[in-house]
């Protein structure tokens, strides 16, 4: 696959458009799904959405960082408090982009990830999701203390990170069957 760098200006935005579509409606569906797994505010004991984030990171990068936080900025103006002031709902979706973006820098510098995600294993998948589900959580709920929207940091941090890691490994071993089926089928044909 092309590096989403080096694909026009519009071919980004209409990519970090689709991104920021599909985490939307990935949101609203764990919200469906999932609305009994709500720990706190903005804490899930299971989130898909994350496995989203740092998919569409790991492949696209700043691109895909770009869709989260368009997804993010959606969903706070969308189904948010009333009270959120327009920085809240900025910043929340710049950290929901940031951090797997963050995630992939750490990664790539610290456990030599391929940029290209070649010979990625169960192992380095393990590291990385650990990584971004503790970025994730860490940042966000900082943020949430900060800004008064809970009280419990260290709970909070704590589940989010395990409802953010749950939802990354269910996505990622997701993607990963998708691509070795369709892998398999395409070897079946010739």
């Amino acid at each position: 696959m092309q590096s989403s760098d080096k694909l026009s200006l519009e071919t980004q935005a209409l990519i970090a458009l689709v991104c920021g579509i599909v985490y939307f409606y990935a949101f609203r569906l764990n919200t469906f799904f999932f609305e009994w797994s709500e720990f706190a505010h903005g804490v899930n004991w299971l989130f898909l959405p994350s496995g989203l984030r740092l998919l569409f990171v790991l492949v696209l990068a700043h691109t895909g960082a770009i869709g989260i936080m368009l997804g993010t900025a959606l969903i706070n103006y969308a189904f948010g408090a009333p009270e959120h002031s327009h920085a809240y709902n900025l910043l929340t979706a710049l950290i929901s982009g940031g951090s797997p973006y963050l995630a992939r820098f750490i990664a790539i510098h610290f456990f030599q990830l391929n940029t290209q995600l070649d010979g990625l294993t169960a192992k380095s998948f393990f590291k990385i999701s650990v990584l971004f589900a503790l970025t994730s959580s860490l940042l966000h709920q900082v943020w949430f203390f900060w800004s008064g929207k809970t009280d419990d940091l260290i709970t909070n941090t704590l589940v989010m990170a395990v409802g953010d890691w749950f939802g990354t490994v269910l996505v990622l071993a997701s993607a990963s069957l998708v691509i070795h089926t369709i892998k398999s089928f395409a070897q079946m044909k010739h």
